[in-house]
């Protein structure tokens, strides 16, 4: 079916978040060691990286949010959900005005499959920054897992309102077709091209859509074009083949 052609999921922040500083050796102790945890988390040495978080946390009596807050998310990366989810919730609980620390416990409850709460927080965070796309497309996100196909399609057009992207985009047009409205799907996708034209999953996608619904001459094209960016695609090989 098209309509499974994109798994929707919530979006992690796009950035891990950098303690505000700049070169270690001239910082106070504490400075200096959220600058070395950052360095090992973004290194990928989270055993470093723990090491230095439970130090951290002992010298500050657990109350260090940015060492919690990495800690999250080495959890979170262990499949450790429901920890790293208590984790986010003390951060939000030591900097209450972060709309971050309210995303991230969001989406650890969308991971967690509480999706009805996981839009409560996602809302919280929004009353804290109302330009933040992310949000506006994890809400949508949600919304479809709750079969709210209306509000679902209202955040991830406001998504798209505050920052043209290919996620929501994807997303909106997975929707499209759950309804049975496959040329409003098609011209999502085309207006997505348009910003992204070398984008091999909305090519592909474009290109299953057509298929099928037996317009092979457009469905070749885009699958085509999709094979010409990434001739090691075997998924498309595969359809192509398949279709002969």
């Amino acid at each position: 079916m098209a309509e499974d052609a994109v798994a929707a999921v919530p979006t992690e922040p796009t950035t891990l978040r950098k303690p505000r500083i700049k070169k270690a050796p001239d910082l106070p102790i504490l400075e200096r060691r959220n600058w070395l945890i950052h360095l090992h988390y973004v290194r990928k040495d989270y055993e470093a990286c723990k090491a230095l978080i439970k130090e951290q946390l002992q010298a500050t009596e657990g109350v260090c949010e940015y060492a919690v807050y990495v800690q999250a998310l080495i959890l979170r990366l262990e499949g450790k959900i429901q920890e790293s989810l208590e984790l986010f919730q003390t951060c939000a609980i030591l900097n209450p005005t972060s709309p971050d620390n309210l995303k991230q416990v969001a989406r650890s409850l969308f991971l967690l499959g509480k999706h009805r709460a996981a839009v409560e927080v996602y809302n919280e965070a929004a009353r804290l920054n109302n330009k933040d796309w992310e949000i506006c497309h994890n809400l949508g996100v949600c919304y479809l897992y709750l079969k709210d196909l209306s509000k679902s399609k209202e955040q991830l057009n406001l998504a798209l309102q505050l920052h043209r992207q290919e996620l929501s985009t994807m997303t909106l047009g997975k929707i499209h077709l759950m309804e049975g409205d496959t040329e409003g799907a098609i011209q999502t996708y085309l207006q997505a091209l348009q910003l992204s034209p070398e984008s091999t999953e909305l090519l592909t996608t474009l290109g299953l859509v057509y298929l099928q619904n037996g317009l092979f001459q457009k469905a070749f094209e885009y699958l085509g074009n999709a094979l010409t960016y990434d001739p090691s695609n075997y998924k498309v090989k595969d359809l192509a083949y398949k279709s002969v």
